[in-house]
């Protein structure tokens, strides 16, 4: 899976957070440091075990903490319509 990648869906990268309109629904997200990662992840295509790993590695957690972390934020992502799979 990956995030959406169209002219309709505008993101940069500001500090250690993510800024992106999605212009198809009007929508402001702002992501924070934990959910930058995750997207930047994303953004080329990743498994949704590569997204636990990457959260495991960058903030020594629990895996099962980074797994309910994880699936918390692609079901955010999916209900806003930014996934293709």
């Amino acid at each position: 899976m990956k995030i959406r990648q169209d002219s309709s869906l505008l993101w940069r990268v500001l500090d250690d957070e993510i800024v992106a309109l999605d212009l198809k629904s009007s929508t402001y997200l702002r992501l924070n440091h934990t959910g930058a990662v995750l997207w930047q992840t994303l953004r080329d295509a990743a498994s949704r075990e590569a997204l636990v790993g990457a959260l495991v590695e960058r903030y020594d957690i629990a895996e099962e903490r980074a797994r309910e972390d994880v699936d918390i934020f692609l079901a955010d992502l999916e209900k806003r319509g930014l996934l293709e799979t």
